[in-house]
């Protein structure tokens, strides 16, 4: 037989919701599988315009007599970073929730008796949230209003290539389907296309899974004999160049290899406005949980100097 009396587990889970809402809501959107890969941006509300600066040849020789100011040689351009809302939904059953805390407490060496059972309520919540907004959302989402998962929530970053390529601003090099044997050449003529100066820079170029482990494998194969094979146990380089190839599972059955400096990539978010919340009902013997908040992604510069695709999706 349960214990809990709902009313007043309401009353609590609404308290502790009232007092921590900024510090969930930025747990649910800023995401520890997003750290080092995109450029966070918090409190955008709605729109925020990301500026970029193109600065042509401006160095010539020496004229003390003349003044002679390069002609349009700083190109102002501002992409807009929208964020969009998203919600959650739930109606809990507390007794079936308070069974499975029951059954960490009594774990050995567990420390749910530090968590009381609305922390414990939310922060399964607040998991599920976020590794559905990384998986779904960030990379694969295409904004659809009247859709009903995250995937509709907003546009992710291979739409937002995908939209590029469309409008004929972005042109992708032709690699064909990635295999597991030419993955490496794949992703070196990706990145050849970078431009000079931005090669001199940290660069990434995320990876679907699959795609990663055979350029481990494949490289391993090639070049595992070497003495100077280091096993690639901690990061993995294009050789001879400042781009990381990052293991990404939100990439997860793409064939897109994108390369671009992490700061290019922008993940916005708001985790204060008034509109995002966090509220509670009791609802017959159950308890009904809504979360509203908002995200959204955007490249900087798509210009191939600084961005650089394949044809694949």
């Amino acid at each position: 037989m349960s214990a809990i009396k709902i009313d007043e587990l309401n009353e609590e889970l609404g308290a502790y919701l009232r007092e921590d809402k900024d510090v969930l809501i930025a747990e649910t959107l800023q995401s520890k599988s997003l750290e080092g890969k995109f450029e966070f941006w918090d409190d955008v509300k709605d729109e925020v315009p990301l500026p970029s600066l193109s600065i042509g040849n401006i160095v010539k020789p020496a004229n003390a007599e003349k003044f002679e100011p390069t002609p349009d040689a700083l190109q102002f351009k501002a992409r807009m970073l929208k964020v969009r809302g998203m919600k959650v939904d739930l109606v809990l059953v507390p007794s079936n929730l308070e069974k499975t805390w029951l059954g960490k407490v009594n774990k050995k060496g567990s420390d749910a008796y530090q968590m009381p059972f609305e922390e414990y309520i939310m922060k399964y919540i607040v998991e599920k949230a976020q590794e559905e907004v990384y998986l779904m959302s960030v990379y694969k989402g295409i904004y659809n209003p009247a859709g009903k998962t995250a995937a509709d929530t907003i546009d992710g970053v291979l739409t937002l290539v995908e939209n590029e390529i469309l409008a004929d601003n972005i042109v992708p090099v032709i690699t064909g389907a990635v295999t597991p044997t030419n993955i490496i050449e794949s992703c070196e003529m990706v990145y050849d296309n970078l431009g000079e100066a931005y090669k001199a820079k940290p660069t990434q170029m995320p990876l679907a899974p699959t795609l990663y482990d055979w350029y481990q494998r494949r490289y391993r194969g090639q070049y595992g004999a070497n003495n100077n094979y280091s096993g690639m146990e901690n990061k993995l380089f294009l050789d001879g160049t400042n781009c990381e190839l990052i293991r990404e599972p939100a990439l997860a059955g793409s064939q897109r290899l994108i390369v671009t400096p992490m700061e290019n990539k922008v993940y916005g978010f708001d985790s204060a406005a008034d509109e995002n919340n966090i509220t509670t009902q009791v609802f017959e013997r159950t308890i009904k949980v809504m979360m509203d908040f908002k995200a959204g992604t955007q490249l900087k510069e798509i210009h191939s100097r600084a961005l650089a695709v394949n044809d694949q999706k």
